[in-house]
């Protein structure tokens, strides 16, 4: 929903004053600004074959734009195809100035990684919601999009009273969960403003979590450009 350069942009009116909402709108521009940063990095690697990387860069820029003034968007991609011998207009325009999913294959490539198959959903459905215990009250905290929470209707600031027909308690909620399965329809009882209201959802599976590791197949030239890069 946001690109990089526009979470830069609206960092100072939107990223510290965050609203119910912002989970579904927003990205933190330090996480993907970080795994843009490798990509990059893993980039001039590849276009000079090691001869240079993202420090060189940094230090290009330092020497360069740090007295008064810095520089501006355009510099800095003139400075980046200095240092990597080629152009990355493509490169920027698809990691920072759009909101496409990024393109990871070209770095795993280099250093002989892939991702690693993530691991079988534990046993019990998922609501999808965050919630935070309220003195003993099960609130609902975020809400993110195309979760079970957010097809039923769930809200910020809901409060679960139970699932089912039976109570459940802030530090009891995991375990309750625990009886059922993904695809499961359960009725939910909660309390919005103060009006009790039955709502039913269809538990999912918890969102898969991404591990990266070495191919067992990785190149010698692979695992040299990894222990390089790792500073071994």
């Amino acid at each position: 929903m946001q690109s990089a350069e526009q979470a830069s942009w609206d960092a100072w009116i939107k990223l510290y004053r965050p609203d119910e909402n912002s989970v579904n709108t927003t990205i933190s521009y330090y996480t993907k600004g970080a795994v843009v940063g490798w990509l990059l990095d893993a980039r001039i690697l590849h276009q000079t074959g090691g001869a240079k990387s993202l420090d060189d860069l940094m230090r290009l820029a330092l020497e360069r734009f740090s007295g008064e003034r810095g520089f501006i968007t355009e510099q800095f991609k003139t400075l980046a195809a200095e240092v990597a011998g080629a152009p990355l207009d493509d490169f920027f325009r698809h990691t920072v100035e759009s909101t496409e999913e990024l393109a990871y294959a070209p770095a795993l490539d280099w250093f002989g990684l892939r991702f690693k198959e993530p691991e079988a959903p534990k046993n019990g459905g998922s609501i999808g919601c965050v919630t935070r215990d309220d003195k003993g009250r099960l609130i609902v905290l975020r809400v993110p999009r195309e979760t079970p929470a957010w097809e039923s209707g769930l809200n910020v600031d809901d409060e679960i009273i139970a699932i089912g027909d039976v109570r459940v308690r802030p530090d009891q909620i995991s375990q309750r969960l625990e009886n059922y399965r993904p695809g499961d329809k359960v009725s939910i009882l909660i309390a919005r403003r103060e009006v009790l209201m039955r709502l039913d959802l269809t538990l999912g599976n918890e969102p898969k979590r991404w591990q990266l590791e070495v191919r067992p197949d990785a190149t010698d030239a692979q695992k040299r450009n990894l222990a390089n890069w790792l500073g071994l």
